[in-house]
C-alpha cells in the first residue's frame, strides 16, 4: 500500500523517558560572536557535517555553524524514543499543512508535483545539532557492491568500490549483537554477518529490544512469496530477501543515536572542537577563486569565520546547492538573475535530485514502565524488518518496454523494489498492519535554485516526481506484489476484513496509478545535487575528493554529492563518506 500516516503523540505529562541525555558544550567550546580563524570551517552541524568535523578536530582546529540548538531540547522525547520516530515526529508531515516546528525543521515547500497531484510537498529536514540524523526513522543498511562499483566507475576512483569502503563503514559503527531476552521473540532473530562490522566507534548501531508481534506475521508474509531470510542481512554489500534491520539505537538506554550523540559528544571529550549553535552560514567568501571564510548571522550579529585550508559545506541536498549559488557557485544565468557574481559556473549545482517513493507506516499501544526501567518494549523499538528483490517475471511483464530499458541500465544485484512492514493503531483501538512498497531508485531528476541572492529566502525545490513514467509504472508492480504479501497464508491468518487502502475498487492499473500519484510520498532519500563526477563532465559539481571544480579549499560533504540515489537506505552511506573525506583530508589528498 502506498500512503503516508502521520500521528502525533504528546507526552506533556510524562517526564523524560530516558536519564541519557546530550553532552553539552563546555562554554570554551561555544564558539563567540565574533571573527575567528580556523584550520577548518565546517557549514552545517547535520550526519555528515558532526562527523568529518569531529575526525578533522582530531588533528586541527575545526568550527561547525549549525542554524540549530539541541534537539533533545527543543523537541523532546518525540526526537529521542525510538518507537516515537515512527509515531510521534510530527514535522514529517509531507503535507502542505504540517504542524510548524521552526526550532527544529526548515520547513521547506516544494513546488507542485504537476504530475502527483499538483500537491506541495513539506520536506522535512532537521535544523538542529544531528541534522536529519535527529528525525529519521535510524535503519541501518548499506547498498550493494554493484551499486558502489557503480559509483566508482562514474566518478573515475576505484577508492568507491565496496571492499575499499568497508573499512570506512566500519570505522564509525559501535554494533552490539541483539539482545535475544528483550526481543522475546524467536521467530525475529536476526541475522547477520558480523565480518562487516569491526571496533568501530563512536556510532551505535543495536537491534529493537522488542518485536511487535504483529510484524513478525507481516514478515512471515514477504517470506512465504519467496523473499527470504538472508543470512548475511544488510550490511555485506548485498540486498536481496528480507532481514531484520539494526538501528541507530543505544543499546544501554534505548534512545536516539545521532551524529550529535556519537560524533559531537566524541569530539567534546576529546578535542578543542568549536561550535557556533543557532548560527546561519551566510554566504562562502572567496579571494581569487579561493574559499577564505564564512560569513555568519547569529540572531543579527554578523561576523566571519576564516579558514586557513578548507571551508566544508554539509548542508544537505537542499542547502548545499543553495549557499554554493548564493556564494557565487552555480549556473551562471542563475546567479546572474540575481546580480551574484560568478566564482565558477558550475551548470550542474542544483541539478540532478533524485528523490525515491515511499510509505511510512507504524504504531503500537504505550507500555511506559517497560520503557523506563528496562530499557525495553514497544517504545525502545524503531525500523524492524524489510525486504529487497528484483521483480519476478511475472510482474516484470507487466512493465513498459520504456521501464525495462531503464531497469537494464542497473547493476544486476540492484533490487528493483523494497517492501517495508509496519503496524499501527486504528481508531478502535485495533492493530493495523501495512505491507508498503518503495522504489529503490527513481528515473525522474527535479532540481533546486535560488529566488534570489539571500540565504534566508528558502531555496526553490521541485522533487520532479513522476516526470519520468517508470516510476509510476515500477509503484504500481509494487502495489501489486504488496497484495501478494497481504494473500499470503500468514497475512491472512491475521487479516481481519477486506483491503482498505487502497482498496478493492482500485483493480486496474490504471486506477492503481491513480492511486499511486495521489498518494505517494517521499522517503526522505532526496540527493545528488552537488553531484560527483569526473573532471570534465559538465554536469559534475564535485570530484571523487569532494573538492568543488573550479574553486580551491572548498569541499561538500553530504548526500547532495551521491552521483546517484543508491538502492537501501543512505544514512550508513553518509556517515562513511564524512569518514572517507576526512580520511583523504588527513592524509593531504
Amino acid at each position: 500500500m502506498l500512503v503516508s500516516f502521520v500521528f502525533t503523540l504528546t507526552f506533556a505529562t510524562f517526564a523524560p523517558f530516558s536519564s541519557a541525555g546530550p553532552l553539552r558544550l563546555r562554554a570554551d567550546q561555544i564558539g563567540p560572536r565574533k571573527n575567528a580563524t580556523f584550520d577548518y570551517v565546517v557549514v552545517g552541524g547535520g550526519t555528515a557535517g558532526l562527523t568529518i568535523a569531529a575526525r578533522l578536530a582530531e588533528f586541527a582546529s575545526v568550527a561547525v555553524i549549525e542554524a540549530g540548538g539541541y534537539y533533545q531540547v527543543d523537541y523532546g522525547n518525540a526526537s529521542v524514543v525510538p518507537l516515537l520516530a515512527l509515531t510521534g515526529i510530527d514535522v514529517i508531515d509531507p503535507s502542505e499543512n504540517f504542524p510548524h516546528r521552526p526550532e527544529i525543521d526548515w520547513e521547506l515547500l516544494t513546488v507542485p508535483q504537476t504530475n502527483a497531484g499538483n500537491r506541495r510537498v513539506h520536506y522535512a529536514q532537521g535544523k538542529t545539532l544531528g541534522g536529519s540524523s535527529a528525525l529519521n526513522t535510524m535503519s541501518y543498511l548499506r547498498s550493494t557492491s554493484g551499486a558502489y562499483q557503480r559509483w566508482a566507475d562514474s566518478v573515475g576512483d576505484q577508492s568507491y568500490k565496496f571492499s575499499n569502503l568497508l573499512p570506512f563503514f566500519k570505522r564509525s559503527v559501535r554494533l552490539t549483537p541483539p539482545n535475544l531476552a528483550k526481543r522475546n521473540a524467536a521467530n525475529a532473530t536476526p541475522e547477520y554477518d558480523p565480518t562487516a562490522f569491526g571496533n568501530g566507534s563512536p556510532l551505535d548501531v543495536s537491534w529493537n529490544n522488542w518485536v511487535d508481534p504483529t510484524l513478525t506475521w507481516l514478515a512471515k508474509s514477504c517470506q512465504a512469496i519467496g523473499l527470504t531470510i538472508n543470512p548475511k542481512g544488510f550490511s555485506s554489500g548485498e540486498l536481496k530477501g528480507g532481514a531484520w534491520i539494526p538501528s541507530t539505537i543505544d543499546p544501554e538506554h534505548a534512545t536516539r543515536e545521532s551524529s550529535q550523540t556519537s560524533f559531537l559528544e566524541y569530539a567534546i571529550a576529546n578535542t578543542e572542537i568549536k561550535v557556533f549553535p543557532h548560527s546561519q552560514a551566510t554566504k562562502i567568501l572567496f579571494k581569487d577563486k579561493k574559499a577564505k571564510a564564512v560569513s555568519v548571522n547569529n540572531n543579527g550579529t554578523q561576523y566571519s569565520l576564516a579558514a586557513t585550508k578548507e571551508v566544508i559545506v554539509s548542508g544537505g541536498v537542499f542547502h548545499s546547492p543553495q549557499i554554493l549559488m548564493v556564494s557565487g557557485v552555480g549556473p551562471a544565468s542563475t546567479l546572474q538573475a540575481h546580480n551574484i557574481p560568478v566564482v565558477a559556473d558550475l551548470p550542474g549545482v542544483g541539478q540532478n535530485l533524485q528523490d525515491p517513493l515511499t510509505v511510512n507506516v507504524a504504531n503500537f499501544p504505550d507500555a511506559l514502565r517497560q520503557y523506563r526501567e528496562e530499557a525495553a518494549g514497544p517504545y525502545s523499538s524503531a525500523a524492524g524488518y524489510m525486504s529487497f528483490e528484483r521483480l519476478s517475471t511475472q510482474l516484470r511483464n507487466t512493465l513498459s518496454n520504456a521501464t525495462k530499458t531503464e531497469l537494464a541500465k542497473l547493476p544486476s544485484d540492484w533490487p528493483e523494489l523494497q517492501l517495508l512492514v509496519g503496524t499501527f493503531l486504528s481508531s478502535d483501538g485495533g492493530s493495523v498492519g501495512a505491507i508498503g512498497a518503495a522504489l529503490t531508485t527513481v528515473a525522474s531528476r527535479g532540481s533546486v535554485s535560488i529566488t534570489s541572492a539571500s540565504i534566508s529566502d528558502p531555496p526553490v525545490i521541485d522533487l520532479g516526481w513522476f516526470k519520468n513514467p517508470t516510476d509510476g509504472d515500477l509503484l504500481v508492480a509494487g502495489v501489486k506484489r504488496a497484495r501478494q504479501a497481504w494473500n499470503s497464508a500468514p497475512a491472512q491468518s491475521i487479516r481481519v476484513g477486506p483491503e482498505f487502502i487502497p482498496g478493492n475498487a482500485t483493480d486496474t492499473d490504471a486506477e492503481i496509478l491513480e492511486f499511486v500519484k495521489a498518494n505517494a510520498n517521499q522517503i526522505w532519500h532526496a540527493s545528488s545535487t552537488c553531484s560527483m563526477g569526473k573532471k570534465g563532465d559538465r554536469m559534475a559539481v564535485v570530484d571523487s575528493k569532494a573538492k568543488v571544480f573550479g574553486v580551491e579549499s572548498l569541499r561538500v560533504v553530504d548526500i547532495s554529492v551521491f552521483p546517484f540515489t543508491p538502492p537501501g537506505h543512505p544514512q550508513s552511506s553518509v556517515y562513511m563518506l564524512a569518514e572517507k573525506i576526512a580520511d583523504d583530508i588527513k592524509n593531504r589528498i
